[in-house]
């Protein structure tokens, strides 16, 4: 089904990992901008972005830093900070050339100061962009080592800890990122961790708090969206509207948000409508969730062609992706299995789940491993997908499919109308799936 370089608001962990570089020094912060993922370049890929100054931009910031550094190429910090913004770079313009340029930057900060907190921190923020979310903990952790006050690699260590599967750790490093530093990205960090559990009006408590608390329009957009699209997922489309139009008042570029409102087009019924802004997000912010959600509306209405082109585009973006450093075995896994090959979906998958043992991770190996035609091996991974009571469409269509091919007709019922109730919009050819998948079982 739908796949992102971090699954849907999944990547919103991703997105709160990179920082800014203010004022010719290092503001660390948790991310504000893009999808809670922006973090992906495939997505991408990291989700970053920081409590910046409005007038703060990545490109002007990169030549600031840059003239800096021929004046005092021997500054680590400096070279720390241009690494950070050539990420936030990536994050922005869903371009990964820009992680080679951060990896030489801080590599050049590792050989000036190599245990200074900021340059560990710099580089544990371009491994979470990069989905090196094992070597991601690591670096925050010799960070935190050489300043247990760094809240920025504390941050970091929280976001890792949650893409590795060890949520109770990640919850309690999100409380204390909060305790130490509360702004607009502590607070989307707690409500991500409510939202994987299924508390989402917790979360969207916590999400209004990161809006009332954002300090410029960037954040003020992120916080907005990502409010508007758990309001979204509880049907309260009206207020989900009034909040993707006010991230565009806010950030009139902000890509995410005109996606909101083409999946609330979807929910209505207005596929003209959708189809207008699912192509002008993708010319615009050209992550693989866009991609796929654009290339599903169009198998949907009966044009393969066009769908076709989109998943071209996707595996053009998957390749440029791992050939700038990114791991990208997540999204393939769900790609391919959906619309590709079911024995690449399955090694992809198996990487994957060598790596981390997350919810995202095990969807994807159970739905890959469904694909492959082994559903009583799918359906263990399909519970720990699950095992969170997360109010997710992908996840729960995915564990009612498998259950349905196993002949848990009950089960299936649960899952696939739960599946459909949440999904409001996001994917026409996923709700076909699985309203065939009921019919066929006798609920519809």
């Amino acid at each position: 089904m739908r796949t992102t370089s971090l699954p849907g608001r999944h990547r919103r962990a991703a997105a709160m990992t990179a920082a800014a570089v203010v004022a010719g020094g290092l503001l660390l912060a948790a991310v504000t901008v893009g999808p809670r993922p922006a973090a992906d370049p495939l997505s991408t890929v990291a989700p970053a972005a920081t409590e910046h100054r409005e007038s703060t931009d990545p490109g002007a910031l990169v030549s600031a830093l840059q003239l800096r550094l021929r004046a005092h190429p021997r500054d680590g910090e400096g070279w720390a900070s241009l690494g950070i913004a050539y990420v936030e770079q990536a994050r922005i313009t869903a371009d990964p050339t820009y992680y080679p340029k951060a990896q030489r930057a801080l590599a050049r900060a590792t050989r000036l100061a190599p245990r200074d907190p900021v340059t560990l921190t710099g580089s544990a923020t371009l491994a979470a962009a990069r989905h090196e979310f094992r070597g991601a903990l690591r670096l925050a952790d010799q960070a935190l080592a050489a300043d247990p006050y760094a809240a920025q690699a504390l941050a970091v260590r929280a976001d890792a800890l949650t893409e590795l599967g060890r949520y109770s750790e990640a919850y309690t490093a999100a409380v204390r990122v909060n305790d130490l530093k509360p702004g607009t990205s502590t607070f989307s960090r707690l409500s991500y961790q409510s939202e994987l559990r299924g508390h989402l009006r917790r979360a969207e408590r916590l999400m209004t708090e990161a809006r009332q608390a954002a300090g410029n329009a960037s954040s003020y957009a992120f916080a907005a969206f990502h409010q508007g699209e758990l309001a979204r997922a509880e049907h309260h489309r009206g207020a989900a509207a009034h909040l993707y139009a006010a991230a565009l008042r806010a950030d009139p570029t902000y890509a995410p948000a005109l996606a909101g409102r083409a999946r609330l087009a979807v929910a209505r019924g207005d596929l003209v409508a959708a189809e207008r802004d699912y192509r002008a997000v993708v010319a615009r912010l050209p992550l693989t969730e866009y991609v796929v959600e654009l290339g599903e509306l169009y198998a949907a209405t009966g044009r393969p062609a066009l769908a076709a082109q989109q998943w071209s585009v996707a595996r053009v973006t998957a390749a440029l992706a791992r050939a700038n450093g990114v791991v990208t075995d997540l999204e393939t896994a769900l790609f391919e299995a959906d619309h590709g090959s079911a024995t690449a979906a399955l090694t992809a998958a198996r990487a994957e789940w060598r790596r981390r043992h997350s919810i995202h991770a095990a969807d994807a190996l159970a739905w890959a491993l469904h694909a492959n035609g082994r559903d009583r091996e799918a359906l263990r991974y399909g519970r720990l997908a699950t095992r969170l009571g997360t109010r997710d469409a992908r996840l729960l269509f995915h564990r009612g499919s498998i259950e349905a091919a196993l002949g848990h007709d009950r089960a299936a019922r649960k899952h696939l109308t739960a599946a459909l109730r949440l999904d409001d919009g996001v994917s026409p050819w996923r709700d076909q799936h699985a309203t065939r998948l009921l019919h066929r079982i006798g609920a519809r």
